[in-house]
């Protein structure tokens, strides 16, 4: 830990962030990689399958994001631990965590298996993308529970700080997926061209053998008193994870449903619009994930500092964080800016979707700066335990004001494209305004993990 006297943004506090996120970043800016050339490749199928395939993406991050929320849970409570010196407690949340999942992720899937006929005909009327996306999300639902594992080994190593076997593990998962998808989508080396379902195919396998690198370097990197036996399992784990994690698993389900809502409101406007979106979203992940991995890096600090009963050294990492982010991807939106065609030609050449999407791409990239602040501010709230807040704020932005707001411009005004992408523009300034206002609070850092 570096002195207190220092200034909350310096030199010192930079590097140790930087320390602990860019193996994030590296990591999940390959997972960014895979998405792009998977949307590039399914981009040269045509305007209906990038439209099914961004819909069907919608739908897994919907179904699959009850199961991601206990990462965060795991990660909380591993760096709260890590900062009390409890090395013997390390292993026991991701262990509870594994044997939650398990439990309930295969029904789960079966589940979703059934009723998502029910799903794509309330999402689509256009037969072609309900065909293709429906076969998609099909192949990707049978890894729902390894996805939630991922997510949980991702919170697991960040909070021991050792964030470089998870960037070492999607840097092998995702060329995996690379060649799988070049392979199967198009047909090369005496395979099946398979299209859209190649995409998924690819990806269901290289997530499998993801998470079986996962449990090896879980094993391999056993903090004392490691054990996986049932005798882990605990009430009180239990109950700290769901407490922790309930709330982020609801946030985090809250957001996916609000974003596949917002894919259904494109729809509506056309299938030029609906295949827009999709390329607007991946291109904007190339912003969010660093935000997200500086967010990973906040929320281990934030816990260990409140661990070491410090929240004035908490507030500074988060300060220090922020002003990072801002600066850094703030320049990476205003390249988006200066440049849509340039971006937007990378992934389609059909020119209607091009068009109407560049000036959507301007508003997006002019948005990073304060968006990539406002995560920050987020992440620093499940750090210090307080994801109830997480889940309000976002809620009462995402369902009470943004979505209204777009499906009334559309319906009843003949809303385009860049009506809804004005809505995003400000949803995410009054996401980022609230956040920053519960920092100021400073109520985050009195919950008890």
């Amino acid at each position: 830990m570096i002195p207190q006297h220092l200034p909350p943004i310096s030199k010192s506090r930079i590097k140790d962030i930087l320390r602990l996120a860019l193996p994030i970043i590296a990591g999940m800016g390959s997972q960014n990689l895979l998405n792009l050339v998977d949307v590039a490749m399914v981009g040269r199928l045509g305007t209906a399958p990038l439209a099914a395939v961004g819909l069907a993406s919608m739908v897994i991050w919907v179904v699959t994001s009850p199961l991601q929320g206990l990462g965060p849970a795991v990660q909380a409570i591993t760096a709260r631990r890590m900062g009390q010196k409890q090395d013997s407690h390390l292993h026991r949340a991701i262990v509870n965590a594994i044997y939650t999942i398990l439990l309930l992720g295969f029904p789960y899937a079966w589940l979703l298996l059934e009723s998502s006929p029910w799903i794509f005909a309330r999402l689509t009327s256009d037969p072609e993308i309900y065909q293709i996306g429906l076969s998609y999300a099909n192949i990707r639902i049978y890894t729902v529970a390894i996805i939630g594992l991922n997510f949980c080994f991702r919170g697991y190593f960040n909070g021991r700080k050792l964030a470089v076997l998870y960037m070492q593990t999607l840097l092998m998962m995702h060329p995996i997926n690379i060649v799988l998808n070049f392979l199967l989508i198009y047909g090369h080396m005496g395979l099946p061209a398979l299209g859209a379902d190649g995409a998924a195919l690819g990806t269901a396998i290289a997530t499998t053998l993801g998470c079986l690198n996962f449990i090896r370097l879980m094993t391999k990197h056993q903090n004392p008193g490691f054990s996986i036996s049932p005798k882990v399992v605990s009430r009180r784990i239990q109950a700290n994870l769901v407490r922790l994690g309930l709330p982020s698993c609801l946030q985090t389900f809250s957001l996916a449903l609000g974003f596949l809502f917002f894919f259904h409101i494109a729809g509506l406007v056309g299938r030029e619009a609906l295949a827009a979106t999709n390329i607007l979203i991946n291109l904007s992940l190339v912003c969010t994930l660093v935000a997200i991995g500086l967010g990973l890096a906040v929320i281990t600090l934030v816990g260990n500092s409140l661990g070491e009963n410090d929240p004035v050294e908490a507030k500074n990492w988060v300060k220090c964080t922020a002003f990072l982010a801002s600066v850094t991807i703030g320049t990476a939106g205003v390249l988006f800016a200066l440049s849509p065609n340039f971006w937007l030609f990378l992934f389609t050449n059909e020119p209607q979707v091009v068009h109407i999407a560049t000036l959507p791409l301007v508003l997006l990239g002019l948005s990073q700066t304060f968006d990539a602040a406002g995560l920050i501010f987020s992440y620093a709230h499940l750090g210090g335990g307080a994801s109830k807040t997480v889940m309000a704020v976002s809620f009462i932005n995402q369902w009470l004001i943004f979505l209204p707001a777009c499906y009334i411009w559309t319906t009843y005004f003949d809303g385009l494209l860049l009506h809804l992408w004005i809505c995003m523009f400000c949803y995410r300034f009054l996401l980022f305004l609230s956040f920053w206002v519960s920092i100021r609070r400073g109520r985050w850092l009195t919950v008890v993990v």
